[in-house]
């Protein structure tokens, strides 16, 4: 287990009793590794309590980062490096102290995970609490990104056939896990300003191992406006929240782009033969990259996405 911390005394609580919950319903318990980074508040003192009162063992690093390196990417890197040493051959947990997961969590990451997936992740929902506190254009927006996202995945298996895995995978830092051999084999957490949890699932899928996403299984992260991070979760809600027609998930793209990747895929695909004869020649089709689309955007590729699953599945391939 692996978690970096940084001034979440308010929320800390929630998450040691929520993971701690999750351990005791797990086959074996483990360990826990907290990296608690340049904070000002008792997250330290909340962490021993929490791990003896419980029996849970534990390695605790408090600790300052260099300026340039004082970053949640930094920190959860440094976490699930001790915890990869500590289990050499054993299996990684990753949350974060704003979140709370839910009472299966590990019991089922340990099992889809003993059945052969190398990197599973979930798509976390936020608290549902703290939601509905903010604008109702939160919630909106939130809403229409995730029935695109479930239009698309669906209008993506139907054109490729069900060949080519998920279009895209959520992933987050909140609620992840990995064998600890495949973690290594891909050079460890990458730790870009932001996004390292999308940057580890990319990594992961570009090495050619098992990658899954669950739908839910419990985790709920914080809905504030005012994260920890730079560019992380809060700083997208806040602009939900200020912004007349924010922009969405990058991951998102418009139908015809869609499309067109598909058609990419199945033409790469339909090569393989020649693609083994000669590989030189020949290489997986690159992914085109756009901004965001604006949530207005998002609802009208939406209002199409749906109009094309209600199709029958050979008409309207070509669009």
């Amino acid at each position: 287990m692996a978690v970096p911390v940084r001034n979440e005394a308010a929320l800390l609580g929630r998450m040691l009793s929520a993971l701690g919950g999750a351990m005791r319903q797990a086959p074996q318990r483990g360990a826990a590794v907290f990296v608690v980074n340049d904070t000002q508040d008792d997250s330290v003192s909340l962490i021993t309590q929490w791990a003896r009162s419980h029996a849970i063992s534990i390695a605790l690093v408090d600790t300052v980062f260099a300026p340039e390196i004082r970053n949640a990417p930094h920190a959860r890197r440094l976490a699930l490096d001790l915890a990869a040493y500590v289990a050499p051959e054993g299996m990684l947990l990753t949350t974060d102290a704003d979140s709370h997961v839910g009472p299966g969590w590990v019991d089922t990451y340990l099992t889809r995970l003993a059945m052969g997936a190398d990197f599973v992740c979930e798509d976390v929902r936020l608290d549902e609490d703290e939601l509905t506190r903010l604008p109702d254009s939160v919630r909106r927006v939130g809403e229409i990104e995730r029935a695109y996202f479930n239009a698309s995945e669906q209008l993506w298996h139907r054109w490729t056939g069900g060949r080519a895995g998920p279009f895209a995978i959520r992933a987050s830092g909140a609620s992840m896990a990995m064998r600890t051999a495949a973690y290594l084999a891909v050079g460890r957490l990458p730790t870009p300003v932001s996004g390292e949890d999308s940057a580890l699932c990319a990594a992961m899928l570009a090495a050619g191992l098992s990658v899954e996403c669950l739908a839910d299984i419990g985790t709920r992260t914080s809905a504030r406006l005012e994260g920890r991070t730079t560019r992380g979760c809060g700083d997208a809600l806040a602009q939900r929240a200020r912004l007349a027609d924010p922009p969405c998930d990058a991951a998102l793209v418009p139908i015809a782009t869609l499309r067109k990747r598909a058609l990419a895929f199945t033409c790469w695909t339909s090569q393989s033969l020649e693609s083994r004869l000669h590989p030189a020649g020949n290489s997986r089709p690159s992914h085109d990259r756009s901004r965001p689309m604006r949530a207005s955007e998002l609802e009208s590729e939406l209002e199409l996405a749906l109009t094309m699953l209600r199709m029958p599945d050979n008409v309207g391939a070509d669009a």
